[in-house]
């Protein structure tokens, strides 16, 4: 009596049975998996860049406060010890982020993330002024990078399909709109910050130390020359944007509200910090105001990402609007 094979044959699977509708739903099940995976993408995006913003502010700020300890101003001595946990976390947790959300930072920019923050930190208080402030500045500068290395990740259609869908102004598509405002909150506001951080911390230096030595002089000088002609720039782009979105970036008005505080600043620093005499306005004074005028500009960059974020939500809204054959064609 012949044994029987224990071995099975699975049935072979008929493609060419296999109906319309399946193919369909297969196309589907395809394009939503794909769309889903980008739209999450995105979102991760916009998360690293509100967390790389949080992390320049603090650095900024610690910019300034560090300065104005090395020139001896301890009055600077509780906000700079709080600053020192709040930036701990905040690299910690873009760190984090950034460990957990695929390639959309490179292995370098995650080790510079904590090399950086080490330089900056180890024995700080030995630092000599112009170190502090290189190493903190340069710092900065590789985060500004990985933001406008982030914004470019934005700029692509989510779903081409849908770049025209709610434009009322056929004539300059809802797209440029969008690659305007990433390139004003995640390029040029910044850029303006960061001018106007490094006059608060050089400028808090001078104050605390009661003098102005000839090579910050002439930073100061240039950095001066460079804000009033890109608050100019800014008001106009900002004017422009707002009117290109029909008055939907509301924010954007702070900008020419502030020009008149922005110039006291600055003509503060040039007539009392340049002047040659000696230096009246405190060190403190320095830091608050341009913090205030620092704060209304970040104010305007959360604004716009939270622009950003409403139309990213639209895009999930339009793509559950196209019709099956719509959705599998992408």
């Amino acid at each position: 009596m012949k044994e029987k094979s224990s071995l099975t044959v699975e049935p072979e699977i008929d493609l060419s049975a296999l109906d319309d509708l399946t193919i369909e739903q297969l196309a589907n099940e395809e394009a939503l998996g794909s769309f889903c995976l980008a739209f999450r993408q995105r979102e991760d995006v916009l998360n690293l860049i509100h967390q790389i913003n949080l992390l320049i502010k603090a650095v900024q700020r610690r910019r300034g406060l560090s300065l104005g300890l090395l020139a001896g101003e301890q009055a600077f001595r509780n906000r700079f010890e709080q600053l020192q946990s709040q930036l701990a976390n905040g690299l910690a947790t873009l760190e984090w982020f950034a460990k957990n959300t695929g390639d959309l930072l490179s292995p370098r920019e995650k080790e510079n993330l904590h090399l950086a923050w080490s330089t900056i930190s180890h024995n700080w208080e030995e630092d000599q002024l112009s170190d502090n402030f290189e190493l903190h500045s340069h710092f900065i500068e590789q985060l500004q990078s990985m933001l406008v290395s982030l914004a470019r990740q934005l700029e692509p259609p989510l779903v081409p399909q849908l770049i025209e869908q709610g434009d009322d102004d056929s004539s300059y598509p809802q797209q440029f709109k969008k690659i305007e405002v990433l390139n004003f909150v995640a390029r040029q506001l910044p850029e303006m910050i960061e001018q106007i951080a490094k006059v608060r911390g050089l400028s808090v230096y001078a104050a605390s130390l009661g003098s102005v030595d000839f090579y910050n002089d002439r930073k100061l000088r240039f950095l001066l020359k460079y804000a009033r002609e890109q608050s100019d720039k800014l008001r106009h782009q900002a004017e422009r944007i707002n009117e290109l979105l029909n008055n939907s970036f509301r924010s954007v008005g702070d900008l020419k509200n502030l020009e008149l505080k922005l110039l006291y600043l600055l003509n503060t620093v040039e007539q009392d910090v340049l002047s040659g005499r000696e230096i009246k306005t405190s060190s403190q004074q320095f830091f608050t105001l341009a913090t205030e005028i620092i704060d209304v500009y970040w104010t305007v960059v959360n604004d716009g990402l939270m622009l950003l974020r409403r139309w990213h939500l639209n895009d999930l809204e339009a793509w559950q609007s196209l019709s099956h054959k719509e959705a599998s064609d992408l």
